[in-house]
């Protein structure tokens, strides 16, 4: 494989038999869709959805350091993920910007695993190594498979195969089991705004655990589902994306994820986030969603009265509310909810609101 040639997942062979649209993203070569967009959106939310997240980035940190590393390089309290808990948490750096979302998953025993986003691996793992304090840092990207199995079916149909009772895994818990007869790390941590699990396996059994849980979920309305999907689902969950809604330039602050921050432990970016903090942001994230019709981008400037207020950072459709909704960084004054904004989309204005997110929730 030459530097700029994208890699194929554990699960490539699959999309190409299922005839899926095939597309690069950050370095990997994923399904966009198979059968459309909305069609698949929709078996997410009322059955069941088969994703292939295989490009997160994995990386299993060990040691008697490896506690300590872990809350120096988070802004959120890594223990309050007990044993087979989960904790989400930024990366910043000494400036406070965000290097990446993350989830760490303790298993106990000075063992964590970091699932990373797929734009940000590299970054993140020399970010962590040059704060080492001698724990073991390993790269096992390569190791694993990854499969979502999203939506109200998704229970039932996993249950087939798990050698674990899966009622007994809370949000944002996992165990480490057998699926298949395989090793499995199952999780329950959810990006698109469903019930459902996160499978890693290894990758020589990735197909077989993918076939069979299409195989039995096929006659209960699964389908498999592609980046587009996975993207318009986790908007209407409220999920902002990195890379589009948070990057370097962006604090926990102004990105609206305080709550993912304890300001009571020292940590690598914590100065400069409080005096931030101190001097007030010069615009925040907002969810929103068009009142006249038309569909906003990334990019789509905001005005207020003519002048300039902020950018959309995302938007689309939303299958599931019938309505167009976003992301935008907006200036502070115009970040409360019921807020009224200019949206120009394609030289026209269009008018908007700022709600609170998620846009969508799930019934319980």
């Amino acid at each position: 494989m030459t530097p700029t040639e994208d890699r194929k997942t554990p699960l490539y062979g699959a999309h190409t038999r299922l005839n899926a649209k095939i597309v690069s993203f950050h370095g990997w070569l994923l399904p966009i869709q198979y059968t459309g967009i909305i069609e698949e959106h929709t078996a997410t939310r009322t059955k069941a959805g088969l994703f292939d997240i295989s490009h997160l980035g994995k990386l299993e940190i060990s040691g008697k350091g490896a506690r300590p590393l872990l809350q120096k390089v988070f802004t959120n309290n890594v223990d309050k993920a007990k044993e087979g808990g989960i904790v989400y948490s930024p990366l910043c750096n000494e400036q406070g910007g965000i290097l990446d979302d993350v989830f760490i998953y303790n298993p106990g025993g000075d063992r964590y695993i970091l699932i990373v986003n797929a734009s940000t691996f590299e970054k993140d793992l020399a970010w962590i190594v040059s704060h080492n304090n001698g724990s073991a840092i390993k790269d096992i990207n390569d190791s694993l498979a990854g499969i979502a199995l999203q939506g109200p079916l998704s229970e039932g149909i996993l249950s087939g195969f798990c050698e674990t009772d899966l009622a007994g895994i809370k949000h944002r818990r996992f165990v480490e089991t057998r699926v298949c007869g395989h090793y499995a790390l199952v999780s329950r941590t959810g990006y698109t705004g469903e019930d459902g699990f996160e499978l890693f396996v290894p990758s020589g059994n990735g197909i077989e655990i993918w076939d069979a849980l299409l195989n039995a979920g096929k006659p209960r309305g699964l389908l498999p589902a592609g980046l587009g999907a996975r993207d318009t689902l986790r908007l209407e969950a409220g999920c902002p994306l990195y890379g589009n809604d948070t990057d370097e330039t962006k604090t926990p602050f102004e990105t609206n994820i305080m709550w993912a921050v304890d300001m009571t432990k020292d940590f690598v970016g914590k100065k400069a986030i409080a005096e931030h903090i101190a001097r007030g942001a010069s615009e925040i994230l907002v969810p929103f969603e068009m009142t006249d019709r038309a569909i906003p981008r990334a990019g789509c400037r905001i005005e207020k009265e003519g002048c300039a207020i902020g950018a959309v950072t995302s938007g689309s459709y939303s299958p599931t509310l019938k309505k167009n909704i976003g992301f935008a960084y907006v200036t502070p004054p115009n970040a409360v909810s019921g807020a009224v904004i200019d949206i120009i989309v394609h030289s026209d204005i269009k008018k908007a609101v700022v709600v609170k997110a998620p846009f969508y929730r799930r019934a319980k």
